[in-house]
């Protein structure tokens, strides 16, 4: 019996996997469902089949307050904040999110900004503000994809060791496509529905839905 706590990317598809492969599963989110930052019918949809497929959800937790460990079973209990407990687990995995690590690099010791949660604060360049010292990737908290962090060290050598015709190449974050594996899989690029209300208004706005 596994325990997967998150509601990202990560703790999803890590669900999907454990539950098919026979794993009895629980997916314990903080508020209603996963993939939140999702359109509504994206993270709804896949709500829906998760639980189709047996996982058993726990929403509106407000994350773990404990985890317990029986000596004699190795099993553990897992408390959640809103009171809810699960008994008689074998693993939890913590997919609750990430912060970045760079610590290390002492960066407050050279004077290198960062922002909420520790993210070094870059410009469109992927400048600091202190010269010479540039930052790309999951560090600066835009787009946390492997690709995007490619995609941005790639634009920065670019412009720093390229032809003199590149001095102005910059990664786009604009209309990124991604995808999760979770079960079933999901594919999206560019503005949500209500990211494209706020953008353009809701009477710009048209929405095309297809199940099949």
């Amino acid at each position: 019996r596994a325990v997967v706590v998150g509601a990202g990317y990560i703790a999803v598809e890590l669900a999907g996997v454990l539950q098919a492969l026979g794993t009895e599963t629980s997916l314990v989110v903080r508020k209603e469902r996963a993939l939140r930052n999702f359109d509504d019918m994206i993270s709804e949809t896949l709500d829906t089949e998760m639980e189709r497929h047996g996982i058993t959800i726990f929403r509106n937790t407000n994350g773990v307050s404990k985890i317990s460990l029986d000596d004699q079973t190795a099993l553990k209990t897992v408390v959640l904040n809103n009171g809810e407990v699960i008994k008689d687990v074998d693993v939890v995995i913590m997919a609750a999110g990430r912060r970045p690590a760079v610590e290390s690099l002492n960066l407050k010791n050279v004077g290198v900004k960062q922002k909420d949660g520790e993210y070094i604060s870059v410009n469109e360049y992927s400048e600091t503000n202190i010269d010479g010292v540039y930052a790309v990737g999951d560090v600066c908290g835009n787009v946390e994809l492997t690709p995007m962090a490619i995609a941005a060290g790639r634009r920065l050598a670019d412009r720093l060791f390229g032809h003199p015709s590149l001095q102005n190449a910059k990664v786009s974050y604009q209309n990124v496509p991604t995808v999760v594996f979770s079960h079933p899989p999901i594919g999206t690029i560019g503005l949500t529905e209500k990211e494209a209300i706020k953008k353009y208004g809701e009477e710009n706005i048209k929405v095309y839905k297809s199940k099949f």
